[in-house]
């Protein structure tokens, strides 16, 4: 008897947290009453405070759930699984792009907009610990030859940036759809424009006017000189 309650009591918790998830990302916390997510759950709104303490409480364990407090911490694994950055960044870079989906970014823009002290508070050290990981990751490999030598924190935020501007362009137009291409091979060109750059440059064969090897830089500014 006990663990078919348990089970009611998990079922219910579950229904409103996923109502609250839609609402909360339909019209955010001022927008959204603990009656309606109630009624959208097909509970009774005396149930929604027996679960939570209130609607505060309610919409920090949406926030948890879809922003993640833990995610950081299952996102750093990726990095070290490999030593070529293609191998390990690529299903990183696809997890991410899994992360970032509409209701993700709604309920972003909404906790921004309304309780930005609170996104901060709750969520800034994760994001840092990450990006701090990142970058320490990123180090390794400019040290071992296998990356440019361009500063790590950047190059993991620019990396983080493709990603997430990709999802809130296709997000505002309506999908990878409208704007031309697929979602899933957006990731791979992206992480592939990060580790190798957009420009066809020739392999360092010739020599600069110093006698040297052409940088990829110096090949660069030629093709835009000539």
């Amino acid at each position: 008897m006990a663990n078919s309650q348990s089970t009611k009591v998990l079922s219910s918790r579950e229904k409103v947290v996923r109502a609250a998830t839609t609402l909360f990302a339909a019209k955010g916390f001022g927008g959204t009453s603990t009656r309606d997510v109630a009624r959208k759950a097909r509970v009774n709104e005396v149930t929604v405070y027996r679960l939570f303490k209130n609607k505060q409480d309610l919409y920090l364990q949406v926030l948890d759930r879809k922003i993640g407090l833990k995610e950081p911490e299952r996102l750093l694994p990726m990095l070290s699984l490999s030593d070529d950055p293609g191998k390990a960044f690529v299903p990183l870079a696809e997890r991410l792009g899994e992360r970032f989906d509409p209701t993700f970014l709604r309920l972003l823009f909404f906790v921004a907009l309304e309780k930005p002290q609170l996104l901060r508070k709750r969520y800034r050290a994760s994001v840092v610990s990450f990006y701090e990981f990142l970058a320490r990751q990123l180090q390794k490999w400019i040290e071992a030859d296998i990356l440019r030598d361009i500063d790590p924190a950047l190059m993991g935020r620019a990396l983080m940036g493709m990603i997430a501007y990709d999802r809130i362009v296709c997000g505002l137009w309506g999908g990878p759809e409208v704007l031309g291409g697929n979602a899933d091979r957006a990731i791979a060109v992206y992480t592939d424009i990060w580790l190798r750059g957009a420009l066809a440059w020739e392999a360092p064969a010739r020599q600069n006017r110093t006698g040297g090897a052409w940088t990829r830089t110096e090949v660069a500014a030629s093709k835009f000189s000539s």
